[in-house]
């Protein structure tokens, strides 16, 4: 999904749609802060979403990164924050599977690969 997706806003889970939306909703969406991660950030910084409000669990941490040098510990944080942010649609039985690799694609850079494996057993790759 390269543009936005108006049709996406209500596309069942089941569908390619439905479940890229969730997915970007997850880790796009920041989630709040613990308190860890504020000794680490070195700031009081809660953040959070508004959707917070309505919808709990939906947000990723990843945005604590932001100012963390890229070693192999960030790699790890990356890849379990975004774990962490989708760990709903398998606990809630919407898919079989969530597999995420982060990876250091330069000095500066970290790249993410979510792949999903659904219900029926078929794998989808949500591009980030």
């Amino acid at each position: 999904m390269s543009h936005f997706n108006l049709s996406a806003l209500t596309a069942p889970l089941t569908s390619v749609d439905g479940l890229t939306h969730a997915v970007l909703q997850s880790v796009l969406n920041h989630s709040e802060s613990t308190q860890n991660d504020r000794a680490r950030m070195e700031n009081d910084e809660r953040g959070g979403c508004w959707s917070d409000e309505f919808i709990r669990g939906v947000g990723s941490r990843d945005w604590t990164l932001i100012r963390e040098k890229s070693t192999q510990q960030t790699l790890i944080r990356t890849q379990r924050f975004y774990e962490d942010a989708l760990a709903w649609l398998v606990n809630d039985g919407y898919v079989n599977a969530v597999n995420v690799n982060a990876t250091r694609l330069s000095p500066t850079t970290i790249g993410r690969k979510v792949t999903i494996t659904t219900k029926d057993g078929s794998t989808l790759e949500v591009p980030l």
